[in-house]
């Protein structure tokens, strides 16, 4: 009789997720890393970047000095599909500044 281990319930989740709600949160934990190259240093703090809670990825690139794709790239690094005219939130908005020297602040 055949085997077949790749029928049984976690061949494809990753090493230590015993279902889909455990895949969901590693993925979550993720998201909240600072997008930094392997090796590389963060860089050193800029200054504030100051922006309400939906901000476009157009005002974003506008605002860090970048080309919206390049936004856009580091947003699908982060998992989020975005399109230029796209608002974002609060969070993604702070990782995205973090990775370019900025701390972002909401405005009051």
């Amino acid at each position: 009789m055949l085997n077949f281990e790749h029928f049984e319930r976690g061949y494809l989740l990753p090493e230590g997720c015993k279902d889909l709600m455990d895949v969901i949160k590693l993925q979550g934990k993720a998201q909240k890393k600072i997008l930094l190259k392997p090796g590389s240093e963060p860089p050193k703090i800029k200054g504030d970047l100051f922006v309400s809670d939906h901000t476009t990825v157009r005002e974003i690139a506008a605002s860090l000095a970048q080309k919206p794709f390049r936004i856009i790239a580091d947003l699908m690094e982060l998992g989020v599909f975005a399109n230029v005219n796209q608002a974002l939130d609060f969070e993604i908005i702070s990782q995205i500044a973090s990775k370019y020297g900025y701390v972002a602040k909401r405005l009051p």
